[in-house]
């Protein structure tokens, strides 16, 4: 038998393209949920990752997809739609979120992530800077703020 048969091949590296996020911020009531409820039932070829990370009691949407735990705890639940987007809800750190949704990966090829209205987007946007292991997996595609109706 001849050595080269025996020998193992060289694996190539598997490059991953880093999935796209869009930040979707703005005041409460400027049409965020608006817009991420139409990315989610409307039929498109897309599989879309949506994190809602509302605060107070939350919407219908945001219901379905969260779970709470026997001692009261809240913990993340996605809910895969009909459309192929995914959908989850949180209340803590949307770092976590993402780190989350990243073992999912080939479930989807876009994220949305919503901010309460109440939010500094700063931090936020900052995580994909900062944050090492999240670092090579995203990259923030967009950053969109809702101001609201106009008076007219």
């Amino acid at each position: 038998m001849d050595s080269s048969d025996e020998d193992v091949p060289d694996l190539v590296p598997a490059v991953f393209k880093p999935v796209p996020v869009t930040i979707i911020t703005g005041y409460l009531g400027a049409g965020k949920t608006t817009l991420l409820n139409y990315v989610l039932t409307e039929q498109h070829d897309k599989k879309i990752a949506v994190i809602l990370n509302e605060f107070g009691e939350g919407s219908a949407l945001e219901k379905k997809s969260v779970s709470v735990g026997q001692d009261g705890e809240l913990f993340e639940e996605w809910l895969e739609l009909r459309n192929g987007c995914l959908c989850c809800s949180v209340k803590d750190n949307g770092v976590k979120a993402i780190e989350n949704l990243m073992t999912k990966r080939g479930k989807f090829d876009y994220i949305l992530l919503e901010t309460t209205g109440l939010a500094d987007p700063g931090p936020i946007a900052s995580i994909f800077w900062l944050d090492k292991e999240l670092g090579s997996d995203i990259s923030l595609d967009e950053f969109l703020e809702f101001l609201g109706k106009c008076a007219q």
